[in-house]
């Protein structure tokens, strides 16, 4: 397959979701972007890699009716599981110190119409930081919930919940809802012991689907890929997010979404080995990148 074929490929799966992905917002149709995620591939492999993963990718992506359904999801299984009163707060991922656009705060935002909607139900607050737990504890508030998008690792869910442990709330509980999530995040958590509820669970994008010579096949294309990638962009390591953050592996992204750092970085990081500019095909914002 040459170069050319590949883009023609590609562009094939852009362009049948321009409903979804209109050019003036989403540089997904944009020439260079195909070109620049496609231009290291040395071989036949390599490019049926990035097209599989592209495929998949595309396939995941979550638009304004899906995220509705999730979050339908979401409401149904918080008023099956959790205790929803006066006394329950909705919590964000990141704390006071986090300077980066945080996702948690525009689910919480849909998600609070949804209670409504669906099971009549108006938390007091909403959109909490982890260190104002204690102060709303103080208030009489007994009850957490993180809400976030996204799930890869697990490890800062783990973070999260270590932290609020520490706090020795007596007759305090936290819980963690998220609207999507891979297998392997979800079962690090809910090996500790971590109330965690995904809607839509996902598996590693190369490891969780293939076997044998094909897997090998695939490891040592993608290794190649990222291999061509600059090792940093401003205070991000790329070592630090190889395969995605935690070995994610992960194919998501919601609609006009920020993608997230679990998915591999060869669709969203900014620079080439030789450290020049790098058009990705999504964006990814975060602070010190």
């Amino acid at each position: 397959m040459t170069l050319d074929d590949a883009i023609v490929k590609a562009l094939t799966i852009s362009t049948e979701n321009t409903m979804v992905f209109p050019q003036s917002k989403f540089p997904w149709t944009n020439d260079a972007a195909i070109v620049d995620m496609l231009r290291p591939c040395r071989s036949e492999d390599d490019y049926n890699l990035v097209y599989e993963l592209f495929k998949q990718l595309n396939d995941n992506i979550v638009d304004g009716a899906k995220n509705y359904e999730l979050l339908c999801n979401m409401a149904q299984t918080m008023e099956k599981n959790e205790v929803l009163d006066h006394k329950t707060a909705l919590c964000v991922m990141r704390t006071k110190n986090d300077s980066d656009a945080d996702s948690s705060q525009s689910v919480i935002n849909d998600l609070k119409m949804t209670l409504k909607m669906i099971i009549d139900f108006k938390p007091t607050y909403s959109a909490v930081c982890f260190e104002d737990i204690r102060r709303l504890y103080n208030k009489g508030f007994r009850h957490f919930i993180v809400v976030d998008d996204f799930i890869g690792s697990g490890k800062t869910v783990g973070v999260r919940y270590n932290s609020f442990q520490k706090l020795h709330l007596a007759g305090a509980s936290i819980s963690f809802y998220f609207l999507t999530g891979m297998a392997k995040g979800i079962s690090y958590c809910r090996n500790r012991n971590i109330p965690v509820y995904c809607c839509k669970i996902m598996h590693k994008g190369i490891s969780g689907r293939y076997r044998k010579e094909e897997l090998l096949k695939r490891i040592w294309s993608m290794r190649y890929l990222e291999s061509q990638l600059g090792s940093e962009s401003g205070e991000t390591k790329l070592k630090d997010n190889s395969w995605g953050y935690g070995h994610a592996e992960a194919l998501y992204c919601r609609q006009f979404g920020n993608i997230p750092n679990s998915v591999f970085p060869i669709f969203w990081w900014n620079k080439n080995i030789d450290g020049s500019e790098r058009k990705s095909v999504f964006t990814r914002v975060q602070h010190g990148y």
